[in-house]
């Protein structure tokens, strides 16, 4: 199956919108919720201002359309629509396979996509992974927000365990000499080892600091892509809260600094681990 790309234009926003609320009113969804939707759903000069829209064609006919914008680190999926004569044809597997090959060729460490629930099977088929659910403008909907790998491999997961401290709303950091970026104190997993063992062993290692296990409490799991190791390498971090009273860390050899950020200080380095957005994320 050959399928050939073309940029879209602005001159293509009637043609856009009417894909977008033709594939969305194919699921079935009553008018009144089409109708919420509408604004979201319609495409305008302002989404070509933010990302790149491409048309897909099959035999010369049009049959969909998808936008990317760019977010740093990632690629995201703002829009992903086919036309109803052509869903469940296998387009969309090949289209995607497609996007992934953008991604990696632009060096983009994964794919972001909030899924329109009817294809929550899809995307797990491709490789994507649920980081988390948000809700939707409809009472009582969770939304599913996929990872996607930019290579054709399942994710692996990688068990970690991550240490949350916070200083005056700011959070503290640990600078990797290996892989050139801020991290959550913290590390793998080691086989027969709980995450709680764990964290206490690295932190130890890392910040020549004994944990007191009272003040040590679970906080949350979080899913995120491996900043640092092979592209399809997924992260499932244990995170727990501590709270330090008068403690000294001391950075040792594999830890170049530590340091406290705010969001907006860490959106301004070069390198965002998927991760820490994450916690901060769950901090706000």
């Amino acid at each position: 199956m050959t399928i050939s790309y073309q940029n879209a234009t602005v001159a293509d926003c009637e043609l856009l919108t009417e894909t977008a609320l033709a594939s969305k009113r194919y699921w079935g969804y009553r008018e009144e919720y089409m109708s919420m939707w509408t604004d979201d759903l319609t495409i305008t000069d302002i989404n070509f201002r933010k990302g790149e829209l491409i048309k897909c064609f099959y035999a010369d006919e049009y049959i969909g359309f998808f936008e990317l914008e760019d977010k740093g680190p990632y690629l995201c999926i703002d829009h992903f629509w086919v036309l109803p004569a052509h869903i469940n044809k296998g387009f969309g597997r090949v289209i995607m396979s497609h996007i992934k090959a953008i991604a990696k060729s632009r060096g983009y460490k994964y794919i972001e996509v909030y899924a329109e629930p009817n294809a929550n099977l899809f995307y797990e088929k491709m490789g994507g992974v649920c980081v988390r659910q948000v809700l939707t403008s409809v009472p009582g909907r969770m939304m599913k927000v996929y990872h996607l790998p930019v290579i054709e491999e399942d994710w692996i997961d990688l068990e970690t365990a991550g240490l949350v401290v916070v200083e005056e709303g700011k959070l503290l950091l640990a600078y990797s000499n290996n892989k050139k970026a801020w991290y959550l104190p913290g590390g793998k997993i080691d086989e027969g080892e709980g995450s709680r063992t764990a964290l206490i062993r690295e932190i130890e290692e890392e910040l020549n600091l004994v944990l007191d296990v009272d003040r040590l409490t679970f906080l949350h799991h979080i899913t995120a892509p491996a900043y640092g190791e092979k592209l399809n390498i997924m992260m499932q971090q244990d995170c727990y809260s501590y709270s330090l009273n008068g403690e000294t860390i001391e950075a040792t050899n594999e830890i170049g600094a530590v340091k406290y950020f705010s969001l907006e200080e860490y959106k301004k380095e070069e390198i965002q681990v998927p991760g820490v957005l994450m916690v901060f994320n769950i901090l706000s």
